[in-house]
């Protein structure tokens, strides 16, 4: 038994050393989604081929290797055509290097491999570390149990002799220890990631919560002081032509306010007057504040609001209403539709922001909260969404955006009721 883990040990290392390779990569590239896969692939790829390369022979038919553990773990953590791509590399390998027996295992294997991995692919990326570690864990376990007893179940019906149980015990031993060890450090590289991103978002937002709040004030005045001059001049007898030039002027002057209001917002996070308040009733406004812009755009507005208290300045939570509305409605220039849900589960207000608009990359979803990142280009500042993490984030709340290319976004915010905060009280 102890001798074949130790035979199986090259194989280890073989996988251990491409997740590092791949943790190398990881944090030396900003890579896009599409490259990780690729990337993905790849690595998994030539483990697979490495593994059954160097495998065990046991007794005169029986082959030992760790395939199905880069076989799993890339399938899981990449998408549908990285986990094809893998099934078809380990089964071409297979055909090449072993009877025709063996391949036909190697078939119903992966094929039990893949439906296992399509069936928990849509939750697999939301569960916790630990609990993707255990999912990976049990599926490779159960593929090598596969393994044991189809081989056990077709050399019985020949004349090939079949391994003691001590043997296979080996085998699905060094496969569980394999993947936990590999699945370890690959949830280890994504949390380490995750971290980074974090600690790089906090610098930059601390940075700019500083200029904001010691430029805002001081330019604020000043503007103030130039709109109530033109104000003045506008109630003089001039010209039409400077009634003109003066009426853009405010208007810009305007403007130009209400980014300085975002950033004394997104600087003073704090609340200055916390009350309680319907969640609804701000929704509500908002949607009869926006609703003359959507029917300028060809926009239909519609509304699921249930009652629902949270404490905190409801004066920022409709700034925050406005600006997800409005992003949303410019999101679709074609027309379409804007649905705004509330609703309490869990000791949590829900509330939904859906548009049928142009959709959001990956890299795009998350980026949305950095200084100065807007997917609108040179039409942009970033400040809007800047701003509505910030007062998610004040309210102790949360933000989930699920997008897609061409089919629309959805932004949930899920802040505390206030059965919540008085349980935790």
């Amino acid at each position: 038994m102890y001798w074949l883990i130790k035979e199986l040990s090259p194989n280890l290392f073989f996988i251990i050393f491409m997740v590092f390779l791949y943790q190398y990569w990881f944090e030396q590239k900003d890579w896009t989604s599409v490259i990780k896969n690729w990337v993905t692939f790849f690595t998994c790829a030539i483990t697979i081929i490495l593994c059954m390369s160097f495998p065990v022979h046991v007794g005169q038919n029986f082959i030992y290797d760790l395939r199905n553990v880069p076989l799993i773990l890339g399938s899981l953590y990449g998408n549908t055509y990285v986990a094809i791509g893998l099934a078809s590399v380990t089964l071409i390998a297979r055909y090449f290097s072993s009877g025709i027996l063996g391949f036909y295992i190697s078939v119903i294997v992966v094929g039990i491999g893949l439906l296992l991995v399509y069936l928990i692919r849509g939750k697999f990326h939301s569960l916790k570390s630990n609990h993707r570690l255990l999912t990976a864990t049990i599926i490779v376990t159960f593929l090598v149990l596969v393994v044991s007893i189809l081989s056990e179940t077709l050399t019985a019906n020949s004349n090939h002799a079949s391994l003691n149980i001590s043997d296979w015990l080996a085998y699905i031993i060094a496969n569980i220890m394999a993947t936990f060890i590999a699945g370890k450090i690959v949830e280890s590289v994504r949390t380490n990631d995750l971290v980074r991103k974090r600690l790089l978002r906090n610098e930059k937002l601390e940075i700019v919560s500083h200029l904001a709040s010691s430029i805002s004030h001081e330019v604020r005045n000043p503007l103030t002081a130039s709109r109530g001059f033109l104000q003045l001049l506008s109630e003089e007898d001039i010209p039409k032509k400077c009634e003109k030039y003066i009426t853009i002027a405010i208007d810009e002057m305007d403007r130009a306010e209400g980014v300085i209001r975002d950033y004394l917002t997104f600087a003073k996070p704090a609340f200055e007057h916390a009350e309680i308040f319907q969640v609804e009733d701000e929704l509500v406004r908002a949607i009869n504040v926006i609703k003359p812009l959507a029917n300028m755009n060809n926009i239909t507005m519609e509304s699921t609001l249930l009652p629902s208290e949270i404490k905190g300045e409801r004066a920022r939570l409709q700034q925050c209403f406005m600006n997800l509305m409005k992003n949303a409605i410019e999101a679709m220039p074609n027309g379409g539709k804007l649905l705004i849900e509330s609703k309490v589960e869990k000791g949590y207000v829900t509330i939904s922001i859906s548009d049928t608009g142009v959709g959001m990359t990956k890299e795009q979803v998350s980026r949305l909260g950095e200084p100065y990142f807007s997917t609108k280009g040179m039409k942009g500042t970033g400040l809007g969404m800047m701003v509505v993490y910030r007062i998610v984030e004040s309210f102790d709340g949360v933000i989930e955006v699920e997008s897609e290319i061409g089919q629309g976004t959805t932004f949930t915010l899920k802040i505390p009721s206030i059965s919540k905060q008085t349980t935790a009280v």
